[in-house]
């Protein structure tokens, strides 16, 4: 935090110097020591288009040796003049191996570089580069955002420079509109520097009460931003049939309803689109002159720059916090593999990231299958949001509603991997027009760092499913058999409760595998375990202790329980055809039993061997019955 609130002091403090320049030259070598520290860079360089030609000249630097003050670059493949003529950012975190590099830069062993346009009066002018000299330290995205913010101040302090240069012979209103223009420019906050504005155009014209209506850059709708009046009623400013001819025509006007009420209706332009309206107010029996007009239409056109910054700079933020924030997410969805976890993670990252009262998670569980909710919480629990969901998923696009069938404001991201959508994010506010680009592309990021998650999950699920369970039989393997009865047992020392243990085989399975072969023995042995389970409760553990031999822990069971649930295990699976590639197979097992008593001062491989020997005891005495160990006896009861 500490980092964050000097880098802001001292993007303010570089705003500051930008806005009060009245020189190029004066300035701008400060600029390029100030953005060098801004970002932690070794130098910087200005290099700027020499005017009239086809050439780049490295007027303006910080700590790049005196020399390269006099290359000059002709138009070429080189970073800078594509950054230039692209007029996008650059950031290049190996440009010793950059195809691009420049042989005078690699000569000063620069490693690292950041390049963005600058433009002026629509027209690029040249470029803010920084550098990392001798260090392999790389530049962060986050500073490329910035920089991205001081090149377009840059551009626009030469652009303001130029034209503050042509106005300086004007009158002394024109030095107290330049004043007010640097007062808004300096703000980068938008509250502030609405309030900026309005004090502004005060200081300019007599102004009663004063509003600010901006077009929503979403919903392209002119919203109210700001409002300052002794009355508390905006009617006074109401968006009327004046406010439509002036965003319609493009062109300031003045309306006078009698004298003690004058409104001057300001077009406020940006890139040769209407930004919004100011509209300013006196009671007094003033008439608002064409010279006012004139003056406050320059006005406007520094406040939409100055408005255009502040939400670049706000946007910048809010996409630095918002990386961090997926990058947060991701270290914690990615140390996941519980499913449940995973979309409760899920659930709160998209609640760092953007408002919603209702959220929602559809996936796909094969290609072929339609899309269901897996996760779903508040007001998106409805079928108009899981149709919707599913809507973006067979078009494998995104979507954005407002007002539709699901309520406000609706955004639904696509979850992708490899190219392929396999589920979607739904979120609902209650607001029309909550959501951007912006929260949709975050949320895509999300949502593919969550599709990673989730397969891993399931990964390790069914690694987990293979380590533990019988490929063949579906039940627990040996190993885990043990580690999930001695849980049990463990359980039943302290609670004092018995455990019961059945040891049961197949009877005579060798003459099946003899007689019907191998195969027709999986078959059966399936159909065996399969028949005893559904025998059993949720609570009892059942596992192959090895070849045709099942063990079964019964929780909270004394001897005259486990004896009916042996005798109904065998009774079951002698009732039972089972059925095989060799045909019906009639089978039998046999059963023996022995409980654990709280009492009984011994051990699980104890108590599983006096059921082993209960078993024995039931072969040696026929077949398919049931025997037990009796407790305390040491003998196998008959």
């Amino acid at each position: 935090m500490t980092h964050i609130l000097k880098r802001e002091r001292q993007l303010n403090v570089l705003t500051q110097i930008l806005h009060s320049a009245h020189d190029i030259d004066s300035v701008m070598p400060d600029v390029a020591r100030m953005v060098a520290e801004l970002v932690e860079a070794d130098a910087a360089a200005l290099p700027l288009v020499v005017h009239g030609t086809e050439t780049l000249e490295f007027r303006y630097t910080y700590g790049i040796p005196v020399s390269l003050l006099s290359v000059k670059l002709p138009r070429g493949p080189t970073l800078a003049w594509q950054i230039i003529e692209t007029r996008l950012p650059v950031l290049v975190n190996a440009y010793l191996h950059d195809e691009r590099a420049l042989a005078e830069l690699t000569a000063q062993d620069i490693r690292a570089v950041i390049g963005v346009p600058i433009a002026a009066d629509e027209q690029p002018v040249g470029v803010l580069a920084v550098y990392r000299i001798g260090r392999d330290d790389p530049f962060t995205v986050h500073d490329l955002n910035i920089l991205t913010v001081v090149g377009r101040q840059v551009g626009l302090t030469i652009e303001r420079i130029r034209r503050y240069q042509t106005a300086v012979q004007e009158a002394e209103r024109r030095v107290a509109l330049f004043y007010a223009s640097q007062q808004i420019g300096a703000t980068l906050d938008l509250p502030n520097l609405y309030r900026t504005i309005h004090q502004s155009v005060t200081s300019l014209i007599p102004c009663d009460s004063f509003a600010l209506m901006l077009i929503d850059p979403v919903s392209n709708r002119l919203d109210i931003v700001y409002h300052a009046s002794a009355s508390p009623d905006t009617a006074e400013h109401a968006r009327d049939e004046a406010v439509a001819h002036v965003i319609a025509s493009g062109q300031s006007l003045c309306v006078t309803g009698n004298d003690q009420d004058t409104r001057l209706l300001i077009v406020m332009r940006r890139g040769g689109q209407t930004f919004g309206v100011m509209s300013a107010r006196t009671c007094a029996s003033y008439i608002y002159s064409a010279t006012d007009l004139e003056m406050l239409d320059q006005l406007a056109t520094t406040a939409a720059i100055a408005i255009e910054n502040a939400r670049l700079f706000e946007a910048a933020r809010r996409e630095a916090d918002m990386r961090t924030r997926l990058y947060e997410a991701s270290q914690r969805l990615g140390a996941l593999l519980d499913l449940s976890q995973i979309y409760d993670e899920l659930y709160r990252a998209t609640m760092s990231l953007v408002f919603c009262d209702g959220f929602l998670v559809a996936l796909k569980t094969d290609e072929q299958a339609s899309p269901s909710v897996i996760y779903c919480v508040g007001r998106a629990y409805s079928k108009a949001c899981a149709d919707l969901a599913h809507r973006a998923i067979a078009s494998k696009t995104s979507l954005r509603c407002d007002n539709d069938a699901c309520g406000g404001s609706v955004l639904v991201a696509v979850m992708r991997r490899g190219g392929c959508v396999t589920g979607a994010i739904l979120v609902r506010a209650p607001q029309p027009y909550t959501y951007t680009d912006a929260d949709c592309s975050a949320l895509e990021l999300l949502g593919a760092t969550a599709v990673i998650a989730l397969d891993n999950a399931r990964l390790f699920a069914d690694a987990q499913r293979h380590a533990t369970i019988d490929e063949l039989t579906g039940v627990w393997n040996r190993r885990s058999f043990f580690e999930n009865a001695r849980r049990e047992f463990q359980r039943s020392q302290r609670t004092l409760r018995p455990l019961t243990v059945l040891m049961f085989d197949v009877d005579h399975f060798k003459l099946v595998n003899d007689t019907y072969g191998h195969t027709a023995g999986d078959q059966v042995l399936r159909g065996v375990a399969e028949r005893c389970r559904s025998q059993l409760r949720v609570i009892d553990i059942i596992g192959r202790y090895g070849g045709e031999e099942f063990a079964v822990a019964l929780p909270e069971t004394d001897i005259e329980a486990a004896e009916q649930i042996a005798e109904r295990l065998r009774a079951t699976v002698e009732n039972t055809s089972f059925v095989t590639a060799q045909g019906s197979i009639a089978l039998t097992i046999s059963v023996g039993v022995a409980v654990y008593e709280p009492d009984d001062q011994t051990t699980l491989d104890a108590v599983i061997d006096r059921a082993d020997r209960a078993l024995y005891l039931a072969k040696r005495s026929g077949r398919n019955c049931v025997r037990v160990w009796s407790y305390p006896a040491t003998e196998v009861r008959d």
